[in-house]
């Protein structure tokens, strides 16, 4: 009877233990969700758009800002790859105001070529936000609560799409002239990157080289901060002697944050097609203004798709020798950055961009697994976006987007080492 009795005490014993394991297991799983949910993760997207920009940033908060467009009809080219669709992302990413019209917070033109800003027009909505009708809606018109252009867009004759931008920066720099409180509202407001055509004066419609902005679209984020390092004032005057957009280029350091005021955690670079010239005032800039952590970064998309411009002037045939500044530019990258080409497959051949000897030059300092290609990011026939998220562990290119490579690639931000 005693022997039977310890049996069946054992066995009430395992089952309390079996029991209480179960019961923490669980607590443990609901405990690790809740951890999983609060973290703070953000996403950046380069579209393949062949030899154009087309980036979308999307903070942990929703806030969303599209450097450049290139939107395309989804076709097969005459090479027989199929056309992502850019426009049908967008709105699957994109929020939507009170009155369920899709909207992104800030939208940045780095400088009117068609090349960036193909499509504008046709996909994002221009006029006052009051007008927009329910064809608009229909359409899915993106209404865009805040817009960053640069001063050239004012300037020179223009692509059909960079006139709808220059139309659409007039009517929101006109409200703000006269003097409009509805220029400070979402769907009017403006920013001008750069100085004004005078040189001399600054207003509170222009961020110059040297500007450091938090606030989006009437908000002051917790997560991202942007630097603006150009367009010089000396750019804009070659750009217009030149009759060149691409030396007016907005170039920009994105930081990101994952919580207020913490560590940055990911920097990424932006400079549509400012070229070796821009760069060699950059680096001269920011060491003379003691702003050298600006030229820190861990994502930097090449300029110019690619171009043999950020090493040296064109052709490349009477011009083969990369300027030391550009490579002593790339030096400032972070351990285990990435080189993103937003272009057509790098091959060696022309024509150029994208140049072969200019993803050769960056594959020298960052080597072949970190530079990446929209154009053969997963298929080449059908080619998807890279994505990154960007969370307390630094940056991180997903998994899908991985072709050749090995593993998840992450980083955080120390630096290389190499300066």
């Amino acid at each position: 009877m005693l022997l039977n009795t310890e049996l069946f005490g054992s066995k009430i014993r395992k089952i309390c233990q079996s029991v209480i394991f179960q019961v923490m297991a669980y607590l443990l799983s609901k405990f690790l969700k809740n951890i999983i949910k609060m973290a703070v993760s953000h996403k950046i997207k380069f579209y393949p758009v062949d030899n154009g920009d087309n980036v979308l940033i999307k903070l942990d908060d929703k806030t969303t800002v599209i450097v450049d467009c290139q939107i395309r009809d989804c076709e097969e080219n005459t090479d027989g790859v199929t056309t992502y669709d850019v426009k049908k992302d967008l709105i699957k990413e994109l929020n939507k105001d009170s009155k369920n019209n899709p909207y992104v917070d800030l939208f940045i033109n780095s400088h009117p070529h068609n090349d960036h800003c193909l499509g504008f027009e046709k996909n994002f909505y221009c006029g006052s936000p009051d007008n927009y009708t329910d064809s608009n809606r229909k359409n899915e018109e993106i209404i865009i609560g805040e817009l960053w252009v640069t001063q050239r867009v004012f300037s020179n004759d223009l692509c059909s799409d960079g006139g709808a931008i220059r139309r659409e920066a007039k009517r929101r720099k006109k409200l703000y002239e006269d003097g409009s409180a509805d220029s400070s509202k979402y769907g009017n407001r403006l920013h001008i990157i750069g100085y004004n055509e005078d040189d001399t004066t600054v207003d509170g419609l222009h961020y110059v080289p040297g500007k450091m902005v938090d606030k989006f679209n009437g908000k002051t984020s917790d997560y991202l901060s942007m630097f603006i390092h150009a367009p010089f004032k000396s750019d804009l005057v070659r750009g217009k002697a030149d009759e060149d957009e691409n030396a007016a280029s907005i170039v920009v350091q994105m930081r990101l944050r994952t919580q207020k005021n913490g560590v940055i955690k990911s920097k990424i670079i932006i400079a549509g097609d400012a070229d070796h010239y821009v760069f060699e005032q950059i680096l001269e800039k920011s060491k003379k203004n003691n702003n050298e952590d600006k030229l820190e970064w861990d994502l930097f998309l090449a300029p110019h798709h690619c171009s043999w411009s950020f090493f040296n002037d064109r052709p490349y045939e009477k011009n083969t020798e990369p300027k030391d500044y550009s490579l002593k530019f790339l030096d400032y990258r972070n351990t285990g950055a990435h080189i993103i080409a937003s272009s057509k497959k790098i091959e060696n051949k022309k024509p150029n961009p994208p140049h072969h000897s200019a993803k050769e030059e960056y594959v020298g300092k960052i080597g072949d697994a970190k530079f990446k290609n929209t154009a053969i990011n997963k298929d080449e026939k059908a080619p998807e976006p890279l994505i990154y998220t960007i969370d307390d562990n630094g940056f991180k290119l997903e998994k899908s987007a991985i072709a050749a490579s090995v593993g998840i690639m992450t980083s955080s931000t120390p630096r290389a080492g190499q300066i």
